[in-house]
């Protein structure tokens, strides 16, 4: 039967955008809007969010903001760099003439020469400020692990004053979980490890099942258990997977939808290829883009050793001595690649990129 309504793509891959109902969180919404309504001084108001590439921190960021919008809060959102405190401060008041202020301090952020005394008290100021129109002031950092330490000092620095005045001021930043805990770790940033930590994990394929079968039936697309429960298991409970896969298998779908509504094998076939392919453009590739020659080498001698790997069987599959290799090793982690859960032993830190590697080892040592 024929069907002239226009329906649109209920599932968002697009970075940092927000899909209509966002799975497996709950827990920490009720905490965040729990704490805005708490007073101050309520512990969920200072947050870290910390995950993998692709595990939604930024549309998790989006959407705290939104809630505290909602019930009266200002909010002001910005990506961590080298720009971050003049983005900060026009963002805090956009009429003002604070550049002028902050352009010499943002030249001496970046040759690492800042002045403390310049810009804290302008900074709080605004800020102090805006906590006091409407129910508070909300700061959400994104990307913290690119952000100099001495404009986390001046910002961090800044909320625990106000903290301490008890204004209603709330900081919330995200990252990767090594850059973020190598940042909080770092000088004079104390205060920030106090901060509720929230890691976001894999969601639950039931959750994944239920968001499937959600979209589709909402935009008149029909998923039987079976493809519900291949199209979970494809995500690994991974939040941007989850989108992907969505996106393409609802796209194909929505071609033969003036003859069919059902989804078809083919079309959840050639959905999921399509979205691992992204998948690998868009989380594998910038993960392993900087990484040197013998990083690779590592890589791929570890992909071929198996998910979980030990140190000495990865030095004996590339021919040298375990210390020889701990270097790479070391580079790697950093990276937020792989990951080392126990002494001896390392793993990858980012779903499906063990499959990649071994797919493409070849071309991939072929690089260098």
């Amino acid at each position: 039967m024929a069907c002239s309504k226009k329906f649109f793509n209920p599932f968002k891959p697009s970075a940092g955008a927000e899909p209509p109902r966002i799975i497996g969180r709950d827990q920490v919404f009720l905490d965040y809007v729990g704490a805005l309504e708490g007073g101050a001084g309520a512990p969920a108001r200072l947050m870290r969010v910390t995950g993998p590439r692709g595990s939604g921190k930024t549309v998790l960021l989006t959407d705290l903001g939104a809630r505290a919008q909602d019930i009266g809060w200002n909010v002001v959102n910005i990506t961590a760099g080298v720009n971050m405190v003049d983005d900060l401060m026009y963002e805090l008041s956009p009429d003002s003439s604070v550049d002028s202020i902050s352009l010499a301090g943002n030249a001496a952020i970046a040759s690492g020469e800042v002045s403390m005394g310049v810009k804290r008290p302008n900074l709080r100021a605004l800020m102090k400020r805006r906590c006091g129109e409407g129910k508070g002031l909300v700061v959400t950092i994104d990307e913290v692990q690119d952000a100099p330490l001495e404009a986390m000092q001046l910002i961090a620095g800044s909320v625990q004053h106000l903290i301490r005045e008890k204004e209603n001021i709330s900081l919330v930043f995200a990252g990767l979980p090594m850059g973020v805990m190598d940042l909080i770790n770092g000088k004079a940033l104390t205060f920030l490890r106090r901060a509720q930590s929230e890691e976001l994990d894999f969601i639950s394929l039931i959750e994944v099942k239920l968001s499937f079968k959600d979209g589709f039936a909402a935009s008149g697309l029909i998923l039987d258990d079976d493809q519900l429960e291949i199209m979970a298991h494809a995500t690994e409970g991974y939040a941007y997977l989850i989108q992907l896969i969505g996106y393409y298998v609802w796209r194909f779908a929505d071609l033969h939808r003036a003859s069919s509504m059902q989804v078809s094998d083919e079309d959840m076939r050639l959905g999921v290829e399509n979205a691992m392919t992204r998948f690998h453009e868009v989380v594998h590739e910038p993960a392993i883009s900087k990484l040197t020659k013998g990083a690779m080498e590592y890589l791929v001698a570890m992909a071929r050793e198996g998910e979980r790997a030990s140190t000495a069987d990865v030095a004996k599959r590339m021919g040298r001595e375990p210390k020889a290799t701990s270097s790479f090793r070391r580079s790697l982690i950093q990276h937020e690649v792989i990951q080392s859960p126990v002494r001896g032993y390392v793993e990858f830190s980012v779903p499906f990129l063990r499959e990649y590697v071994l797919d493409n080892a070849e071309e991939l040592l072929d690089r260098y």
